[in-house]
């Protein structure tokens, strides 16, 4: 038995030899075609602004008479406070500008800040291998001049009250952290690395990083500090590439490196 064959299609019902073309992808909106805009101009803004705020907290300092007699290990609290803050205008203040400016309207969605539970686990594994390769570069100071590595946390003071100890840890080794984290790992890094490449902007953030910390009275001094500052630099942003431009791990580590900096310097 035959089954009769089925009748053929209109002209117009052919099916396609060839798949229908894809539709065109859709029209970006304002806001997603703004993220491009911030990028190194907006780096040297923040460093100028540091600068800037540096300079303000010196007037201020001198203006009320806080300081300017005075070594930094013997400055008020409220003067510590001051130096540590006014920097924060150019490395907090603008990527938050910048952001809302020429970006996304999110530091997550533009610089990375963001946190996940593994990121702990990844930031204290970073955070002792700044610590440890700190401490071998201290070793061949050592070795070489016969003198004690040199630190840049001498201007905080030396056994302080609970009080003076407790807000001064919060600044240095919690809120800093989270700021120089933002500039230089968040704007810094990805402006460099959309500019040029990765590697290219771990290499420059980190040495700007190291320089921005440099302290000494000699020159050796502040060269094994800025060596020693741009290797925790390097560390971090590793970090934050391993995790896909998540800060998370890098705030971490970073915050590991300078508790244990502000603890020492404040009781050893």
């Amino acid at each position: 038995m035959t089954f009769p064959s089925e009748p053929p299609l209109p002209p117009h019902a052919q099916p396609p030899t060839t798949p229908a073309p894809l539709p065109p992808p859709p029209t970006p909106s304002a806001r997603q075609g703004s993220v491009i805009r911030w990028g190194l101009g907006d780096v040297f803004i923040g460093l100028a602004l540091w600068v800037v705020g540096g300079i303000v907290a010196s007037v201020i300092l001198i203006a009320t008479g806080d300081g300017s007699d005075l070594s930094l290990t013997e400055l008020s609290l409220g003067a510590l406070t001051i130096s540590i803050v006014c920097g924060w205008v150019g490395f907090l203040g603008w990527p938050v500008v910048a952001t809302y400016w020429k970006g996304q309207r999110s530091l997550r969605l533009d610089f990375g800040l963001a946190f996940r539970p593994v990121d702990l686990a990844w930031g204290l594994l970073g955070g002792f291998v700044g610590l440890v390769l700190s401490v071998l570069g201290g070793i061949v100071w050592v070795l070489i001049s016969s003198d004690p590595s040199p630190s840049n946390t001498e201007f905080l003071p030396t056994k302080p009250s609970a009080l003076t100890a407790l807000v001064i840890f919060f600044l240095v080794a919690i809120c800093t952290p989270v700021v120089e984290e933002l500039f230089f790992r968040g704007l810094f890094l990805r402006a460099l690395g959309r500019r040029w490449n990765l590697a290219t902007g771990v290499i420059i953030s980190s040495l700007v990083f190291g320089l921005l910390h440099a302290q000494g009275d000699t020159w050796g001094q502040a060269a094994f500090i800025v060596g020693v500052t741009a290797t925790y630099g390097a560390v971090f942003a590793l970090l934050v590439i391993r995790a896909n431009g998540r800060l998370g791990p890098s705030i971490v580590a970073h915050i590991c490196v300078n508790a244990v900096g502000v603890l020492g310097a404040l009781y050893l």
